[in-house]
């Protein structure tokens, strides 16, 4: 009997609209009467998904920052904050590389993003964003830092360069075409799903889950019910037990009515 549930946003539950399924309310009520808890789990951070899950705040896990903050019926589950040295270090760098910066704190989300194309990709996924002059200046508990790659792919540009100069020390990951996050060793969405299983009493057989992307691999090792999305990238799909459909068909929420009603 599945008794946990988590689902990437982004590519995954929500369609390339950003909207939510029509019928999540519905789907969420019915899973509330079984006691089957759902978990969103994004690489958003928590003053973005508060405010978009705001209806909901009582009745849903909260994996944010892939996996660096964790929050539960009103109770911090876990946190884990990039030493100040280390975020200073990665602005510098990110900045020599010409690289659009984001830093993911408890309070908000600060940036080097001036032009109209960036700042309507990063409104895309952050709420409460602030441009800042000098991000070196920033005063918050930062949880993750997040790099756009501003001339294509990142994968092949920046990416190999933020893997080599951090990757002995911190989790460099891939969570899009252009973007990539840099959280503590250790933390992603597995992780967090993982604490969640424990605090729970859920095993790996009673949970299920869904992503698209490289960021949500560890999220889907974790759940027996793992679900790749028909527009995954093809090592999730590999990683994943199960397949389903395209985030635009609602596919999160068909599986989950197949599966659990």
């Amino acid at each position: 009997m599945i008794k946990l549930i988590a689902t990437d946003l982004d590519g995954t539950m929500l369609d390339d609209s950003k909207r939510l399924p029509e019928n999540f309310d519905t789907v969420l009520q019915n899973l509330n009467s079984r006691n089957i808890r759902f978990a969103v789990s994004s690489g958003r951070s928590f003053c973005t998904l508060k405010q978009q899950f705001k209806s909901y705040m009582d009745d849903l896990i909260f994996i944010c920052d892939n996996g660096a903050y964790v929050y539960d019926k009103g109770e911090v589950v876990s946190m884990s904050v990039l030493p100040d040295d280390a975020v200073h270090n990665m602005v510098r760098f990110c900045e020599e590389q010409d690289l659009l910066i984001l830093l993911c704190g408890k309070h908000g989300t600060w940036h080097n993003g001036r032009e109209a194309a960036e700042l309507e990709e990063i409104r895309k996924y952050y709420i409460n964003e602030q441009y800042m002059e000098d991000l070196s200046a920033f005063d918050d508990e930062i949880f993750k830092v997040a790099v756009f790659e501003r001339k294509g792919s990142i994968e092949n540009t920046a990416y190999p360069k933020l893997r080599a100069r951090y990757g002995d020390y911190f989790n460099v990951q891939l969570s899009g075409d252009r973007w990539v996050d840099i959280m503590n060793h250790g933390i992603t969405k597995g992780s967090a799903l993982h604490k969640m299983q424990d605090r729970l009493g859920v095993d790996y057989g009673e949970t299920m889950s869904f992503g698209d992307y490289l960021n949500d691999i560890e999220m889907l090792e974790n759940s027996y019910y793992s679900f790749s999305m028909e527009n995954s990238h093809s090592l999730v799909k590999k990683a994943a037990n199960f397949s389903t459909g395209s985030n635009n068909d609602n596919s999160v929420m068909k599986e989950i009515i197949k599966l659990c009603f």
